[in-house]
């Protein structure tokens, strides 16, 4: 009798399932890299209360942007990425951030959203102006120390980055972006957020959503600690939540 009446009540409960989640559509196509690049993303979407769903070249379809809040576009190979996705994609992810919806992108993310691809004259999505250009790490893989600029401050924190760019602007495309993150030992600007059409654009050239056995494998020690906070701050901004 217990067990039927502690059943019949939470059958009146409301379910929460993750569907009722925003949506969030995460690029798992070539060009997205194969250690866990895609799960970082995931994991960032999951973190910042969105329903991340997993989509390739064959089996997109329109439908799937309709409730879509938000692109993620994870770290890998831009060009591939660009490839796979061929001109029938690219232009669905440009129509879809310029009538409202956001785009955040990691690393490869990042490079994708420049109309050229870094300088290999590849194209991108042509969201974000200016330029993306390979930064120049003391180490291929490291922590770098970043100045993430907010309307409280400046922080500093260090991030995990593997091959990501630095952008470039013209005097007049700086107007058109909002700066948030300068890599420390340059400052050159290493995190943007800007708008297209109606939409919101977040990208860095590092990799907050790096999982933790990232820095275990090559043996960085990052007394930050995780750097999910960030991505919760891009996902949302992007998706205007």
């Amino acid at each position: 009798m217990k067990v039927f009446l502690l059943l019949t009540l939470l059958a009146g409960l409301p379910a929460y399932s993750q569907t009722t989640l925003p949506k969030a559509l995460v690029w798992g196509g070539p060009g997205a890299c194969a250690q866990d690049c895609v799960t970082g993303a995931v994991t960032a979407a999951k973190k910042a209360g969105y329903n991340p769903v997993i989509v390739y070249p064959g089996s997109l379809v329109a439908e799937d942007f309709r409730d879509a809040k938000i692109w993620i576009q994870p770290g890998g190979k831009a060009s591939q990425a660009s490839f796979a996705m061929g001109s029938t994609i690219r232009n669905q992810i440009r129509t879809f951030v310029k009538n409202g919806g956001g785009y955040v992108g990691f690393c490869a993310g990042a490079f994708l959203a420049t109309s050229t691809i870094g300088t290999t004259g590849n194209t991108g999505l042509g969201i974000v102006p200016g330029r993306t250009i390979l930064y120049e790490a003391i180490d291929y893989i490291t922590l770098e120390r970043m100045k993430l600029l907010t309307p409280a401050g400046a922080v500093y924190r260090k991030i995990y980055w593997e091959g990501g760019p630095y952008f470039r602007f013209t005097a007049a495309e700086l107007e058109r972006i909002y700066v948030r993150g300068r890599y420390t030992r340059t400052n050159q600007i290493g995190a943007i957020r800007t708008t297209y059409g109606t939409g919101r654009v977040y990208v860095t050239g590092a990799h907050p959503e790096a999982p933790q056995w990232w820095r275990d494998s090559v043996n960085l020690v990052d007394s930050d600690g995780l750097d999910y906070g960030i991505t919760t701050d891009m996902i949302k901004w992007a998706a205007k939540k």
